[in-house]
């Protein structure tokens, strides 16, 4: 499965779960995918205000990490069954493919291919960032982290 650690399991078990099987899926609308670009540092301290609740879940798992700032936040409505190439800092993407429409328990499945990792494939709540670390480490030192929401929230 790629060289998850430990803590991209434990953050993810956050909001998310494994695809389901037999999810039924809901018409074929497209899925709004939020992508928040954060720069985590192990020299700076800094932590942007909208990522404290973030920076705590990770430090509980690893003090390696001091500093998170938000390099960009992008996102792209995605037809089902489509996939999206996001642009992240020094030339790096994250390919994220819409696999499945909001289910019965309004969870969206989503494919996601990030820098160093080999590709995941995982249902998310509606509404729920899953964090994700790549493998990445920019020139100036820090690591490039992903929160993805995928938002099919229309009336039930």
């Amino acid at each position: 499965m790629g060289r998850l650690t430990p803590l991209i399991v434990a953050l993810a078990s956050i909001a998310c779960a494994p695809p389901a099987k037999d999810a039924p899926k809901e018409a074929a609308k497209p899925v709004r995918v939020t992508m928040v670009v954060i720069l985590a540092s192990t020299t700076d301290t800094t932590i942007n205000p909208k990522l404290k609740t973030l920076a705590e879940e990770v430090q509980k798992r690893s003090k390696k990490f001091t500093g998170f700032t938000i390099a960009a936040t992008l996102d792209k409505s995605i037809p089902i069954g489509e996939a999206h190439t996001f642009k992240l800092p020094e030339q790096q993407s994250a390919k994220v493919t819409v696999t499945q429409g909001k289910d019965k328990d309004g969870r969206v499945e989503l494919k996601v291919k990030l820098p160093g990792l080999d590709e995941v494939t995982y249902t998310c709540v509606c509404d729920k960032f899953f964090p994700q670390f790549t493998e990445y480490q920019l020139k100036s030192g820090e690591t490039i982290l992903v929160a993805i929401l995928a938002k099919p929230c229309t009336a039930k």
